[in-house]
């Protein structure tokens, strides 16, 4: 994003046009970014993204139908999603009551997903599905990532600075504050799943 001052020459912004909040430009890169999960200029990208099968994993809302939806204004912003409605859904041209069922039971069941695959889900820049679930895993809950310190999250295995900080800039919005608050509201998981046990003396007598 650019903008002309009145020189003629082009300088960055400091805020996204579209939601307001403060956008980042990150060393090596010429352009700078709005980060803010809740930006409806971002709103389709970060909707098809939410809803791949390494993130959330909901079947039946592919790009063309999430863009369908969001046309039709059943979705303004991520926590839609849950919101979604079999009725609403089977009024709409090419819709049945069958495939309006069939989505929102693949989003009832997406409720219940691991931690690691809803971090994913939320698009943190640097942060792919592997190393989501190693954050979920080590912190344990969506409230203890919020609330993690760069320092705090460098003792994860795999995880450097620019990861670290992409996490804690993400958190740190208001945005992201208000969608991880509306999707507990909405019954979504925010706490890991994963149980790890030690077996390193597995089958040992120690006397």
């Amino acid at each position: 994003v650019k903008s002309k001052n009145v020189e003629g020459y082009f300088k960055l912004p400091t805020v996204c046009p579209s939601c307001g909040e403060m956008v980042v430009r990150e060393e090596g890169e010429a352009a700078v970014r709005c980060i803010n999960p809740a930006c409806p200029a971002q709103l389709l990208r970060n909707l098809i993204h939410f809803c791949s099968r390494d993130a959330m994993d909901i079947e039946g809302l592919g790009p063309s139908i999430i863009e369908t939806f969001v046309n039709e204004g059943l979705i303004k912003k991520t926590t839609d999603i849950y919101r979604l409605d079999e009725s609403e859904i089977a009024k709409l041209e090419g819709f049945k009551e069958t495939s309006a069922h069939n989505i929102v039971t693949s989003v009832e069941k997406s409720r219940d997903n691991d931690l690691g695959k809803l971090i994913f889900a939320l698009g943190i820049r640097h942060i792919g599905a592997k190393a989501a679930k190693l954050l979920s895993d080590e912190l344990k809950d969506i409230d203890a990532i919020m609330n993690a310190t760069v320092e705090d999250m460098l003792n994860i295995d795999g995880f450097g600075q620019i990861m670290c900080e992409s996490v804690v800039d993400f958190f740190s919005k208001q945005g992201t504050k208000e969608l991880v608050s509306e999707l507990k509201e909405l019954g979504v998981n925010t706490k890991s799943r994963t149980v790890i046990t030690d077996t390193r003396f597995e089958g040992m007598t120690i006397s």
